[in-house]
């Protein structure tokens, strides 16, 4: 797999994962292709995945669909799966734990600022799945590679299989597509370019 595709990947499943917006409910069809074009996705998933989109056509409907599952899921009530690493790697589980300003660090020290106005924290889902995208993209192969193992992938195996037992539509689905190309990337030892 080349690095653009790698990144282009990373860059569908982050967008997923940000809070939802129009832009990305009326291009979730363009996700799904991308999805099924470079990744080994049972066709039963494609299957639910494309009827979430024939049921909630493109517009308010399937945002406000989308916003009826990410919140339950990510931000408010008894949140399902917290998008912050640092709340399953600090002994207090909060948000904005060590493994937030490690995250930082790593962005930093490989010329990726967040800005001051920045609307995530550096250690949520969809803000790491951006940068291994960008680290894909700019060709970064070895430095992606060491944020995989030494942060990414812990996080990822913590927090999908919560996604996952939701079984929220499109949210659990992306779960089990990011967390299966995962695995396979780990078995066959892939690497970008």
């Amino acid at each position: 797999m080349n690095e653009n595709t790698v990144a282009e990947l990373y860059l569908s499943f982050a967008s997923l994962f940000y809070r939802p917006c129009q832009d990305i409910s009326e291009h979730l069809e363009e996700l799904i292709d991308v999805w099924r074009e470079e990744l080994i996705i049972p066709d039963a998933k494609i299957a639910e995945l494309s009827r979430f989109c024939i049921g909630h056509p493109a517009g308010t409907a399937r945002l406000d669909a989308l916003w009826e599952h990410y919140i339950p899921l990510f931000e408010t009530g008894a949140v399902e799966a917290p998008p912050y690493a640092s709340v399953y790697f600090s002994e207090d589980g909060l948000v904005m734990g060590p493994e937030a300003f490690a995250v930082r660090h790593v962005y930093e020290t490989a010329g990726y600022g967040m800005g001051e106005k920045a609307e995530n924290l550096p250690d949520h889902l969809a803000v790491e799945l951006e940068f291994a995208a960008l680290l894909a993209r700019d060709g970064e192969e070895e430095r992606l590679e060491e944020f995989r193992q030494k942060h990414l992938l812990p996080f990822l195996s913590k927090i999908l299989p919560l996604i996952r037992e939701t079984r929220r539509p499109v949210y659990a689905h992306a779960a089990e597509i990011l967390e299966n190309w995962q695995l396979n990337l780990k078995k066959e030892g892939d690497s970008v370019g």
